[in-house]
């Protein structure tokens, strides 16, 4: 038995899973003052619709905007960010804060050109450190020893926890691993109670089962990995909606889908069955990093979201939430209400919605299609420029040299508690079909529920000292005959298949996620080649769901 929570920005809701069936759903409001309330009240509800489930549970899954919504809402204080640039490089205005410089560099070609002077920096030294930090040197992946030296250092001045560019991401893009370590050390402290709160919450409910985090590729890692990456958890939320699109329906023509809850509406792409993803990383407050993730977008509408009356006689829907409908005893008009005014959802007390539409001013029924035109106008503007975003991606295949990139929607896909209304006046505007599959109301916990779990690791090899590492398996071995790229790859996922066999994890996939290779010249004649990867077992869904419908 699976067991998947999903907490979001108005509803947590929790999904038990027997034999690809939905054994129990529930949902409950989020308290966000009090994470472990909603987390309990969730299970409370859910556990007891299906016999000795505590016992039975094989896994638990957690998705939550917690990290999404800290990071975009700028909620979390500035943290210490060092950088190791060398010269030829301005990074102001590539990264959130202003970084501390420091001396030293790694050329191109992983070479320690200059090394750390401390005396130039006593002010750092001296400072008393606290709380957590991050540090990222450019070319630092292909050596990371003036990294190592510098998290040494920051430790004996205080500092809990350092975060390495050279650590959350294998490839060579200074800006995005930057900006990747900076943003995991500044959640470090927020996603730390969250699953110090996840623990507890299991435990007063006698729950023994292994407990995983959702990242933001779908795949899934153990709780006490994730804190090592916590920035890995940013955008699960929209993950978890893809994955349970892909579990419960997967659309079979390219198709558009869209997880409406009460704060946000998640948009993702879908072609050949399978969601598309970002091809350089995720976006956090407009600033690239090394962070896989489907290409989504999220957006501040959703059924809650508060409605602004605007000088011009239009409306504004978002990215406020407002608070439960009037419809369901609500005090001001919400999105939810224009759409059981206009007809296009029914559900609560109409009366009270249309009361609550007509207090903004004119007649309730115009006013409210005129709301809901200018929600679905952002939406379609939002889409667009994703569309946009998707057809200036780099050509990497003939494929796509021959097809082009563009993508042309045929259909739209809604999962959540706002989508039926929304969903239909969206598909209305765009003139494209709507599905809604069977379990969209709880499609987030679904999909976490089945993620795959994913486990990673490298290699490095320099054929001039004859040696490859693994270095999250200690082994150092003589390179075989005959290494190159296809070797090193059959080696890194013989090993991440030897590990998923040991550590009992469901057998899968594995790909590659990072490559690096370049050649060295030593005394003008003597060649040798430097090969850097890293792989991991592909993320995705265990297995297909059968869903069913209840209403909450």
């Amino acid at each position: 038995m699976l067991l998947g929570i999903d907490v979001g920005g108005t509803f947590t809701d929790a999904v038990l899973l027997e034999q690809a069936e939905v054994a129990a759903q529930a949902k409950v409001p989020t308290t966000h003052e009090d994470v472990l309330h909603c987390l309990l009240a969730a299970l409370d509800a859910v556990l007891p619709q299906a016999e000795r489930a505590a016992e039975k549970l094989e896994r638990v899954v957690i998705s939550s905007t917690i990290v999404t919504n800290a990071l975009t809402e700028g909620k979390l204080d500035p943290v210490l960010l060092a950088v190791i640039t060398g010269p030829g490089m301005n990074i102001k205005g590539h990264v959130p804060v202003t970084p501390y410089y420091l001396s030293g560099y790694v050329d191109h070609r992983g070479k320690i050109t200059a090394q750390l002077d401390w005396t130039k920096h006593r002010d750092l030294l001296n400072r008393q450190g606290r709380g957590v930090c991050a540090v990222s040197g450019k070319f630092a992946v292909r050596d990371p020893q003036l990294e190592f030296q510098a998290q040494h250092e920051l430790k004996k001045c205080g500092y809990e926890k350092i975060f390495l560019g050279s650590e959350l991401s294998g490839e060579l893009n200074f800006i995005r691993r930057t900006n990747s370590a900076y943003f995991a050390a500044q959640v470090y402290a927020l996603f730390k109670r969250f699953s110090q709160r996840i623990a507890r919450a299991l435990a007063e409910r006698g729950i023994t089962a292994p407990v995983h985090i959702l990242k933001a590729d779908g795949g899934t890692l153990p709780l006490a990995v994730a804190l090592e990456q916590p920035v890995e958890a940013v955008f699960t939320g929209p993950a978890a909606s893809v994955l349970g699109i892909e579990a419960l329906a997967a659309p079979s023509v390219n198709s558009i889908s869209l997880d409406v809850g009460g704060t946000t509406t998640d948009i993702a792409f879908w072609e050949k069955s399978l969601p598309l993803m970002a091809k350089r990383g995720a976006i956090i407050n407009g600033y690239p990093t090394a962070v896989r993730s489907f290409h989504m977008r999220s957006i501040g509408i959703g059924g809650d979201s508060r409605i602004h009356k605007l000088a011009d006689g239009g409306y504004q829907v978002g990215p406020e939430r407002e608070g439960p409908a009037a419809a369901v005893g609500g005090s001001k008009a919400t999105l939810s209400d224009a759409l059981i005014t206009a007809g296009y959802v029914s559900f609560g007390e109409p009366q009270r919605s249309r009361q609550a539409i007509a207090a903004l001013g004119g007649e309730p029924e115009p006013t409210a299609r005129q709301i809901i035109a200018g929600a679905v106008a952002v939406i379609r503007r939002t889409i667009q420029e994703m569309l946009d975003e998707w057809a200036k991606q780099p050509v990497y295949t003939v494929d796509d040299v021959i097809r082009g990139t563009e993508f042309v929607p045929q259909r739209l896909i809604g999962v959540g508690g706002g989508a039926p209304g929304l969903i239909t006046a969206l598909g209305e505007a765009m003139g494209l079909p709507v599905d809604i599959p069977l379990g969209a109301m709880v499609a987030n916990a679904v999909g976490a529920a089945v993620a795959r779990p994913t486990l990673s690791a490298g290699l490095r090899a320099d054929t001039t000292d004859g040696y490859y590492i693994i270095p999250e398996s200690g082994r150092r071995e003589r390179l075989p005959r005959g290494f190159g790229k296809a070797m090193a790859q059959d080696i890194l996922s013989q090993w991440l298949r030897e590990q998923t066999a040991e550590w009992l994890l469901p057998d899968q996939e594995t790909e590659l996620i990072s490559y690096e290779h370049f050649n060295t010249v030593h005394g003008y004649y003597d060649r040798g080649d430097i090969y850097s990867l890293r792989m991991q077992l592909k993320p995705g869904i265990l297995h297909k769901v059968r869903g069913r419908e209840v209403r909450f």
